[in-house]
């Protein structure tokens, strides 16, 4: 018998009540829309690379672990915010909305 998925919106701008965090959703609209310097860049060729050799099925899966493994690697530039706008950045772009 086939397990049903249950479906699930991630995000990072939560904290650890469930509760948005309103400032977070104020520093990724920024970093979306207003703000030339952003505290993330994007390679878009290792991107493609990445997602044409990856194995999954979910795009959201994929952009959630390469939005995780960025900031592990520059925690420096870490935050709700931010992590969001890099997801929907790379999400956008894969998706081409």
């Amino acid at each position: 018998m086939k397990k049903e998925r249950q479906s699930h919106a991630t995000s990072f701008l939560f904290n650890s009540d469930f509760d948005i965090n309103k400032e977070s959703i104020f520093m990724m609209n920024l970093y979306l829309n207003a703000v030339d310097e952003k505290p993330y860049s994007i390679d878009y060729n290792t991107l493609l690379m990445s997602y044409h050799l990856w194995k999954g099925d979910d795009i959201e899966d994929f952009c959630e672990n390469q939005t995780i493994s960025y900031f592990l690697f520059n925690p420096q530039n870490d935050s709700a915010g931010a992590r969001e706008a890099f997801y929907m950045d790379i999400r956008e772009f894969l998706i081409g909305n």
